[in-house]
This record gives C-alpha cells, sequence and structure tokens, in this order.
C-alpha cells in the first residue's frame, strides 16, 4: 500500500532490530531491546530475573481494518481492542462529576508524552482517582491495566500488579480526553506510583480513515530501564 503512495514511510517487515546490551549469563545484569516500527520492548535481567520491562509501547496502523484499508486482512479485525473498548466502557459509566474531574482535555494530545524520551514525565497525574469510583468502576480500571500487564508472561503480569496493588489503588488516576465517538480522537494516562500508561487514537490509518491508529505506552515511575529516577 505504501509503497504505491511513493514509500515515503514504507514499513517493512524484516526491519525489526534485535539488540543484546552486556554478556547474557546467570550471574550478570544484561539487557534485551526489540525495535521496529509500533514495537518497543526493553527488558533489563539481573541475576537471571527481570528487573525491568519498560519502557514498552504497541501501536496499531489501522487500528480496525476498514474494507478500503487491507484488502488481504478480514474487515472488522481490531487491535489492541481491549486497550480501546474498555477504556470507553469506563468513561460512559462515569456520571457527569466523575466525568468531569476525568477529563484533563477537551482536546487528546497529538503525542504521548516523552515519546522516544529514556524516562517517562513525571507531572501527568491528573484525572479521577480511583478511590473516587464506584467498585463496578474500579474493576473496569483493574481490567484496563491488567490488559496491559497481561501483553508479558505471567511471571513479569503478575510482578507488575504487585506492585501497583502495593503503591495502593486509592493513588491511581484516569485522565481522559477527547471524544468517546468512533473516528474521532481520544486519549488517556492511567498513573499510580510504579507505573505510567498512556493510550493515544488520534492519527488516521494508512486509507486515511481519522482516528484509526493507535499508540500506546508503559513506562516505570521508579525508572525505566531499571535506573532509579532522579
Amino acid at each position: 500500500m505504501e509503497k504505491a503512495k511513493g514509500g515515503k514511510q514504507l514499513r517493512d517487515t524484516e526491519r525489526y532490530f534485535f539488540t543484546i546490551y552486556g554478556t547474557p549469563n546467570p550471574e550478570g545484569k544484561w539487557g534485551l531491546s526489540v525495535e521496529g516500527h509500533h514495537l518497543s520492548l526493553n527488558f533489563v535481567v539481573d541475576k537471571g530475573h527481570v528487573v525491568s520491562t519498560t519502557p514498552s509501547a504497541f501501536g496499531a496502523n489501522p487500528a480496525i481494518v476498514k474494507k478500503s484499508s487491507v484488502p488481504d486482512i478480514k474487515e472488522g479485525t481490531r487491535v489492541l481492542a481491549k486497550e480501546e473498548l474498555l477504556a470507553l466502557q469506563l468513561v460512559a459509566s462515569l456520571t457527569a462529576d466523575q466525568k468531569k474531574e476525568a477529563t484533563i482535555a477537551d482536546k487528546p494530545p497529538t503525542e504521548v508524552h516523552n515519546a522516544g524520551a529514556p524516562q517517562p514525565a513525571v507531572d501527568l497525574a491528573k484525572g479521577i482517582a480511583a478511590d473516587k469510583l464506584s467498585g463496578e468502576q474500579r474493576g473496569i480500571l483493574r481490567s484496563l491495566v491488567e490488559e496491559y500487564a497481561n501483553s508479558f508472561p505471567s511471571d513479569v503480569a503478575k510482578e507488575r500488579m504487585e506492585a501497583i496493588r502495593s503503591g495502593g489503588i486509592e493513588a491511581i488516576r484516569f485522565g481522559w480526553a477527547g471524544s468517546e465517538e468512533e473516528g474521532e480522537g481520544r486519549y488517556y494516562i492511567i498513573q499510580g506510583p510504579t507505573f505510567q500508561i498512556e493510550f493515544i487514537n488520534v492519527q488516521p490509518d494508512s486509507a486515511g480513515n481519522p482516528a484509526n491508529h493507535i499508540h500506546s505506552v508503559w513506562r516505570d515511575m521508579r525508572g525505566d530501564f531499571a535506573i532509579p529516577l532522579k
């Protein structure tokens, strides 16, 4: 599809790069990154234990396959579906007062914050606090966070969620900006003492369908790459 447009933004399925930092061994400390368009995975292993899995990023273009987008893939196929749908379900469940508190801006930003930076932005904890949500709403929020955690092996996901619980569910905030309607831009952030999730869907897909192009990230508020924040 992009070759037909002149190849200015050509994606290549072979252009995913694996980089090892240090020497992999059961006693030392070393790292691994997997990088390609719409994928960024970073791991630090110390004495055989995965001590860091951030920053991690997943993207999708198109987010929902439209008939005019990818003829060889079934129309309606959706990537990163729960990351978007659970957030929409949570927003739809908010009362007017809750939605007012959760809304951090009328319009979404153009990109996630600190994209490409070695550490997360530290001043983004805005929105409604989890302890101001009902039990059902907190359940949706927990399912949304778990969807991100479960993108990784079960032992990593378990440690992520245990760190979140130890930091206190009441300390988590959910912030929203933009529209709840398909085809219109939206953004959300979920932040607690140990993590920061950002999701943005504002760009058009390759066929020009509006707001059908997702970027999502998980970052560690204690410090990405196992490097403590100053």
